[in-house]
């Protein structure tokens, strides 16, 4: 499911954190099903952005835009909780930490944007 943008910088912003976050979620788990069950989720986030995205104004821009970061980067925490192991633990902290700042830097960029529709 694709994302509803208000701009090109607010594409481009997104869709290099949920690219990043894609690679790097496939490139921990091993198991199909289990990657499945994230993009699932990560599909309903996707969906209640989009259906947020008619109920822009002044007042709630800025839930909008912190909508994917917010929600993806609790939900790439508990995920990345749960598939944790004694045998992947390094790789999957190590991950879910650097995902976890990266989401704090696409929150910063995202509020810098002014509601403004250029499509």
């Amino acid at each position: 499911m694709k994302p509803i943008y208000i701009n090109h910088e607010h594409e481009t912003i997104v869709q290099c954190y949920l690219d990043t976050i894609f690679d790097s979620v496939r490139e921990v788990v091993i198991e199909d099903d289990r990657y499945n069950d994230f993009v699932d989720i990560a599909n309903v986030i996707i969906d209640y952005h989009n259906q947020y995205s008619g109920h822009q104004d002044i007042g709630n821009f800025h839930d909008f835009l912190m909508i994917i970061p917010i929600n993806f980067s609790t939900m790439v925490s508990g995920f990345f909780c749960g598939y944790e192991n004694k045998s992947n633990g390094t790789t999957v902290k190590i991950h879910r930490h650097l995902l976890s700042e990266f989401g704090i830097k696409v929150s910063k960029d995202l509020s810098k944007l002014k509601p403004i529709n250029d499509n």
